[in-house]
């Protein structure tokens, strides 16, 4: 399972892959690409909290 966050100016969503020992994040910002940024930004930080 994973988890996805919305918000009014886009999304994430987390997940851990099937086949690797990774996190996959995808993101879309309905404002600009450096607010899409700092969304994986964000969720990367979030996931290395989670993992630490």
């Amino acid at each position: 399972g994973g988890v996805k966050i919305v918000t009014r100016n886009g999304w994430v969503a987390l997940r851990p892959s099937g086949t690797e020992d990774i996190y996959k994040i995808y993101a879309e910002s309905f404002l600009s690409i450096e607010h899409l940024n700092d969304l994986q930004k964000e969720a990367k930080e979030i996931i290395d909290a989670i993992i630490a």
